[in-house]
């Protein structure tokens, strides 16, 4: 067990009402969920004015972090709200994006949802994606030039 709490920022006790609203501001993209430690637990925040698709691929971002051990960025607040990491690695980051989408999305669920013939709206209410997210793990994938290729190569041959 990793010991993971997942809190909004509206669940978060003792913040005063005016930096409530500078956190959960929807304009200000410089974040979306954050994890901290607790003791030996750790802790994700996330801003919960988001759509649902985009509060799970944040959410599961940071788990993504917790379950392949990386460190703890440092958060800075700047003087206009914004809150940034003070010690940003790309690398992390964008494994924790390949886990996150993977989690979400899992190779099975891409070939279900072409196979029942989803269309994108539908599949992304029903595993709770952003359709942003679905595109990058179809792209990604290359699920459909998979199936494409396949339905070519299984016709049968006329003569």
């Amino acid at each position: 067990m990793i010991g993971v709490t997942v809190w909004s920022t509206t669940q978060v006790a003792g913040i005063p009402r005016e930096q409530l609203d500078v956190l959960n501001d929807q304009a200000d993209d410089s974040w979306a969920a954050l994890t901290m430690r607790v003791g030996a637990s750790n802790l994700i925040v996330y801003k919960p004015v988001q759509s649902a698709g985009r509060r799970n691929n944040a959410v599961m971002h940071e788990l993504a972090h917790i379950i392949l051990g990386h460190e703890l960025a440092q958060a800075c607040l700047l003087d206009d709200g914004s809150l940034v990491p003070g010690n940003f690695d790309q690398e992390q980051e964008d494994e924790a994006d390949w886990l996150a989408g993977t989690l979400l999305l899992p190779r099975p669920a891409l070939m279900s949802i072409r196979e029942c013939h989803l269309v994108d709206s539908e599949a992304c209410l029903e595993y709770g994606v952003s359709q942003d997210m679905l595109n990058w793990r179809i792209r990604m994938t290359g699920i459909d030039y998979q199936l494409a290729r396949s339905c070519r190569t299984t016709k049968p041959m006329q003569l």
